[in-house]
């Protein structure tokens, strides 16, 4: 299978639906935490799957994509705690945005609860992952409620170079390895003016070790009230020279949740 099953001429969400042996394994491995049964699923999963999957539709690619593997094969283990603090959190009004949404797990497990006042951005630069998220968001209906940004966002502006991971897709960044493209990157201040939003509610930021430098500068240029109300980020990168969630406690904010991969905090 290539990349035709996601591009504009792609078959509508419903026709790529699990069959055969891989459908008779993923039934198990999905509602058991073993990852024996996770594994054997994969052993015969295709290239593409749709699935519904933590309460949305979603076309999934496994095998070039440690997230969308966890969403197809064993999604009761995809950051549970964490989607639930924030589905706990929607309110009317709720404002998200998604920094490294990858294919949109997060934005489209909150979109499909929240009201239609919500407002949510979903930002990713990677033109495969762009492709899988829009499919998405369509097979959804929320192509016209979620704002998706092409874009990267870093602590510098104007056209920089990001690293495709074509291994796993979900851990290609500014400062990874991998296939070079040039992407267009805004700091993450001109990222909230452009998007209109003053002071999101939550922002998750899943950029592979860039958290440090892009929440550096923000908090050095952007005035206190456009803050946002929680921040989510991954703390796998973190050391004792480059910790965001050190910084975000220095800014007032405090750890509502910390799971060991990702770490929610509040102000």
């Amino acid at each position: 299978m290539t990349d035709a099953t996601i591009s504009d001429e792609a078959p509508a969400w419903g026709a790529l639906a699990p069959s055969g042996l891989f459908a008779a394994l993923l039934g198990p491995a999905r509602s058991s935490r073993s990852g024996a049964l996770a594994r054997l699923a994969m052993a015969f999963a295709p290239d593409a799957a749709d699935i519904e999957t933590l309460g949305f539709r979603a076309r999934l690619h496994p095998k070039d994509n440690l997230s969308e593997k966890r969403a197809l094969v064993s999604p009761q283990r995809f950051d549970p705690a964490e989607l639930a603090w924030l589905s706990d959190h929607l309110t009317g009004d709720f404002s998200f945005i998604d920094l490294g949404a990858n294919c949109g797990i997060y934005t489209l497990h909150l979109a499909v609860k929240a009201g239609p006042g919500a407002r949510f951005v979903a930002v990713d630069p990677q033109p495969e992952m762009l492709r899988r998220l829009r499919f998405n968001l369509a097979a959804n209906d929320l192509t016209e409620r979620v704002r998706v940004m092409d874009v990267a966002v870093s602590d510098e502006a104007g056209e920089l170079t990001f690293h495709v991971n074509t291994n796993n897709r979900g851990e290609s960044g500014l400062i990874t390895e991998g296939e070079t493209i040039t992407v267009k990157a805004l700091t993450l201040l001109d990222l909230l003016d452009e998007t209109g939003l003053e002071r999101p509610g939550a922002i998750k930021i899943d950029v592979e070790g860039m958290e440090m430098r892009i929440l550096a500068r923000f908090f050095d240029e952007a005035p206190e009230g456009r803050w946002p109300g929680a921040l989510v980020l991954e703390s796998l990168y973190s050391n004792e020279t480059r910790d965001p969630v050190a910084l975000a406690r220095t800014k007032g904010y405090a750890v509502a949740l910390d799971t060991g991969r990702n770490v929610i905090l509040t102000r």
